[in-house]
């Protein structure tokens, strides 16, 4: 993967285009009026874009129209994916830290107690943070379920453009 591929999608106009394609094939005008920077500073980013292959140009007239191509997106999404903890990590990592402690079962002496029937009541407070449970034994919406998401929902919109065509039709 290039390396290069980071300093191109570092640039904030850059990426406000790409948000732009990512709907659909766009005109240079278009892109103008959407990014808001003049048509100049557009085609220099577009050009930098497809400089490195993340976007395509499809000429009609006069008229430059440019294109999303996914391809390049989808190694860095794979590439930012192994950096981010397996889905199941977090939940091995709470049964480890909770089976010493017996979680799952109800103390004898507890049995009858309101406190029993709370789930991850066994629990000293710290043990329920380091399980990524709240009080009530439920895990939490944290980081790694929002980066679960934003991953999935990344890959849902990779896929939908890797099956969008663009340019002549034949």
């Amino acid at each position: 993967m290039p390396s290069d591929l980071y300093a191109v999608i570092a640039d904030p106009t850059r990426r406000q285009l790409l948000s732009e394609l990512a709907a659909g094939e766009r005109s240079v005008g278009y892109l103008v009026e959407a990014v808001g920077v003049s048509q100049p500073t557009v085609s220099k980013h577009l050009r930098v874009l497809r400089d490195a292959q993340l976007v395509s140009i499809r000429a009609q007239g006069q008229k430059r129209f440019y294109a999303l191509e996914s391809g390049p997106l989808r190694e860095v999404v794979e590439w930012v994916a192994t950096l981010l903890p397996h889905p199941e990590a977090p939940e091995e990592e709470a049964k480890a830290v909770s089976e010493p402690h017996g979680v799952g079962q109800v103390p004898e002496s507890s049995v009858g107690t309101e406190v029993a029937s709370t789930p991850g009541a066994e629990l000293e407070h710290g043990e329920l943070d380091a399980a990524g449970l709240d009080a009530a034994g439920r895990r939490g919406n944290g980081v790694g379920r929002t980066m679960e998401q934003v991953t999935g929902r990344a890959q849902e919109l990779l896929d939908r453009l890797a099956k969008q065509r663009f340019g002549r039709r034949r």
